[in-house]
């Protein structure tokens, strides 16, 4: 039998409004949400070549690792409202409220990010 826990209520309506959270601070800086799973061989070696690739951006900007797994309502939520289907791994890339681009799997190591955040 597989063991799962029931999240309070509270904690589901504040990660469904944290979309909404993410939006609002893109219009200070932009918002890079990385939709990871820990499971994934492909996802963690996209993980760790792409936080070598954000050392090299001079300027300023928010890194959110979203846990798939964990934060399941969070990234469906996500994948809703930006209309982006949910794909793992996936970079999110928000500013002034909107998608400035995103991309899945290898995918992510072709963004030109210093563009993006810059």
């Amino acid at each position: 039998m597989g063991w799962f826990f029931k999240k309070k209520k509270e904690e589901l309506e504040h990660s469904n409004d944290l979309h909404k959270e993410y939006a609002e601070l893109s219009y200070q800086r932009p918002q890079v949400l990385f939709k990871h799973s820990h499971k994934c061989g492909t996802s963690i070696w996209v993980l760790r070549e792409f936080k070598q690739m954000l050392e090299n951006v001079d300027c300023s900007f928010d890194f959110v690792l979203i846990n798939v797994f964990d934060k399941r309502s969070l990234s469906n939520e996500l994948a809703r409202v930006l209309d982006i289907p949910h794909q793992s791994p996936q970079v999110l890339v928000l500013k002034t409220g909107k998608v400035a681009g995103h991309a899945s799997h290898g995918d992510i190591l072709q963004l030109n990010v210093t563009q993006l955040l810059c």
